[in-house]
């Protein structure tokens, strides 16, 4: 099962509709050293709605597990056929003391985005997988994930700036200034979204976009409360928040 299926149930913009949370353990080939080995993937669930960083909730696994190696940490993605002059350049990649150390000390998101970023995916990926990653993060690694996955969101703000899809940037920008506890950099993001005539943008419905105006108005609360808090809004429009 190809890795798309993780990363569509931990990145995908649509809730998925099956009825509940499925993982399957599959059988993989390890690209670095040929062997074989059993890995979870899951294959379908069910989101009921998002937190402000974007992590589904519900039976559903958000972000979905991911094929790691057992015997060096290497993360298999999509691509599983390598030519002679690409596997070398992998293995060298996987041997170096900076991938050893993200093995042992770091989670698979934040591997995959070291991974895609090497191998030269683009800079919006990356900043999609970083965002990942703080899902998975725990409080150790929380702050370190988070001030990376800022970095690349403001670069894609910037990138988009002018069309609609920076909002949706914009939004994640002032979300993880909040959860760093830089609550007049969040403030500002979030008032400047406020105060923006255009937001959220030309093809938002009517309800959807009344929602995201909910969700600015929430950050600006927590925001006063200096709540670092992951939150979302339940079916009321109030702050859940843990």
């Amino acid at each position: 099962m190809r890795l798309l299926i993780a990363l569509s149930l931990a990145l995908g913009l649509a809730p998925l509709s099956a009825p509940a949370m499925k993982i399957l353990d599959m059988q993989i080939v390890c690209p670095v050293d040929g062997k074989s080995f059993s890995a979870r993937v899951a294959v379908s669930g069910t989101s009921f709605g998002r937190y402000f960083d974007g992590q589904e909730f519900g039976p559903i696994a958000s972000p979905g597990p991911l094929p790691v190696c057992p015997d060096n940490g290497f993360v298999v993605g999509e691509k599983r056929e390598y030519s002679e002059a690409e596997l070398a350049r992998l293995r060298a990649f996987v041997a170096s003391p900076d991938y050893r150390r993200w093995a042992a000390e770091d989670t698979p998101y934040y591997r995959l985005a070291k991974q895609q970023a090497y191998f030269g995916a683009s800079q919006d990926e990356v900043a999609q997988i970083l965002l990942a990653a703080t899902w998975e993060a725990g409080a150790r690694r929380y702050p370190r994930y988070a001030e990376q996955a800022l970095a690349a969101w403001q670069q894609r703000a910037a990138r988009e700036a002018g069309s609609d899809r920076a909002y949706h940037s914009r939004m994640l920008v002032g979300e993880l200034q909040r959860r760093l506890g830089r609550f007049d950099d969040a403030r500002a993001s979030f008032e400047a979204l406020r105060a923006d005539a255009g937001f959220p943008g030309k093809q938002v419905e009517a309800e959807d976009a009344a929602y995201l105006r909910k969700i600015v108005e929430a950050q600006l609360k927590l925001i006063r409360d200096r709540s670092v808090a992951h939150a979302r809004l339940d079916e009321n429009g109030e702050i859940v928040d843990f």
